[in-house]
């Protein structure tokens, strides 16, 4: 089983060509073994006829020796003379008789009586065929000389030429559509994939599938996932917005009960002081800190459920950051055992939100600095605006981050420390960021072990 995937495009294309090669390549080997039979039998022919044309106009002279006479080689016989065949003749020994050799080369050639014959002569490689000659009584059996007849290979394979420039034109024809045909495939089915895919990690990244997926291609299957991937996106998207339903029922119904134990508390304590019980006093101080911390996860959950809810909207006004950071900062050295100091360095930044929102994302951010620093630490304080955007820096001394840990600090319930005693739900930051993708922004995180972390709240300007 392949481990590693490779994609359908890519592999389609792959196969169509190696089959397209591998049927080039075997097209033209069968040609070349066609050509390679048909220029013997084209040498024969051409070869044969110039001999036989040849001893029709041999003559003799006073001493009885053969020569060929001046009309084989008439002008007006050019539809049937070929200039590329070498007609001459030779005695049985090999002597040069007459007629024409390449570059006027009087030798005679190594050669037999054959009907066809290749030979090497002069670097070159050549068809050769020889007949008897007839002597000057008419009869060939006694007869002393050949008549030779001789073409290069290549001559005979240049009237190939153009088959060969034909296939060569054809097969880059067939290239050509071939690239037309990957780069038509890639575009109809790949790009499309593609965004479809894309689409599809992008809702699952937000969790928001109230998008449908749209395809305007011809292919009918990727018409049906993309009709099969949106009937399951409705499905999703009615289960989400029935959770969220269910839990503001459910965060809501929990805050009666809660109020009314918190309540109970209060009358409860008032007797037990009055009765002086101290062992009273000390359970109802568990349980009343017990139910604190269940109302302030409830108003967490509340908070983070009204923001997931779509539709939800928020009141907008023109909010000085500068105000609310040194608020917050006031709120939380108010309640502070550890001693923390805060250094400021605040620009005039306005910004449009809530109020309310940005106070929780600030809140949060610094009560996370304040619970992972050490005592009597400071928390370095920023805000101001660059590069189109308005920030918010808070800069603590603690324990830091580990690397492989900072992309989960933004997840619900999520906490670093895994100790059930140590405080806080883990919804702070996820809260907080919820807010900033709220406002189209986002918080970005630097931390170094040991050494602290630097987290930045960022909205862009209207």
């Amino acid at each position: 089983m392949l481990k590693r995937k490779i994609s359908f495009i890519n592999f389609t294309v792959i196969v169509c060509g190696l089959i397209i090669a591998a049927g080039t390549i075997c097209l033209l080997l069968m040609q070349k073994n066609l050509i390679k039979e048909d220029t013997k039998y084209l040498a024969y022919t051409e070869l044969a006829q110039e001999v036989k044309r040849a001893k029709k106009n041999i003559g003799f002279d006073e001493n009885e020796n053969p020569y060929i006479k001046s009309d084989f080689y008439d002008l007006e016989e050019k539809d049937t003379y070929n200039e590329n065949v070498y007609v001459f003749l030779q005695s049985r020994d090999g002597s040069f008789l007459d007629g024409r050799m390449p570059d006027d080369f009087r030798t005679g050639l190594d050669i037999g009586l054959q009907s066809l014959t290749k030979v090497t002569f002069q670097g070159e490689r050549y068809y050769v065929a020889t007949r008897r000659g007839k002597m000057k009584n008419g009869t060939e059996d006694d007869s002393f000389y050949l008549v030779c007849a001789m073409i290069s290979e290549q001559a005979v394979k240049d009237n190939y030429r153009g088959l060969w420039h034909q296939s060569y034109l054809v097969i880059g024809v067939v290239g050509a559509f071939f690239i037309l045909f990957a780069l038509l495939l890639r575009y109809l089915i790949a790009v499309p994939m593609r965004q479809l895919n894309e689409s599809i990690k992008k809702s699952g990244e937000n969790l928001d599938f109230t998008d449908s997926l749209e395809y305007k291609g011809c292919f009918k299957e990727l018409q049906m996932l993309t009709d099969a991937n949106n009937h399951l996106y409705q499905r999703v998207q009615q289960e989400l917005e029935r959770q969220e339903e269910f839990n503001a029922n459910v965060f809501h119904e929990l805050r009666t009960p809660i109020a009314v134990m918190h309540a109970q508390c209060q009358v409860s304590r008032e007797v037990a002081e009055k009765k002086q019980d101290k062992e009273a006093i000390k359970s109802i101080e568990v349980f009343e800190r017990q139910t604190n911390r269940m109302k302030n996860l409830v108003d967490h959950l509340l908070q983070m459920t009204a923001i997931d809810r779509k539709g939800t909207t928020f009141s907008i006004e023109d909010i000085d950051v500068r105000d609310v950071i040194e608020s917050a900062c006031d709120d939380i050295a108010y309640i502070d055992t550890k001693h923390i100091t805060f250094e400021y360095s605040l620009q005039p930044t306005i910004i449009q939100a809530n109020m309310n929102l940005i106070y929780i994302v600030i809140n949060n951010l610094l009560s996370n600095a304040v619970k992972y620093s050490n005592e009597g630490a400071k928390i370095y304080v920023s805000c101001g605006e660059k590069d189109g955007k308005s920030y918010i820096r808070i800069q603590d001394e603690g324990c830091g981050i580990e690397k492989e840990n900072i992309s989960k600090i933004f997840e619900s319930f999520y906490r670093e420390k895994k100790d059930r005693n140590a405080e806080g739900f883990g919804l702070g930051l996820s809260q907080a960021m919820k807010i900033a993708e709220l406002y189209g922004g986002g918080i970005y995180v630097e931390s170094t072990k040991n050494k602290g972390s630097i987290f930045t709240f960022f909205i862009p300007k209207p």
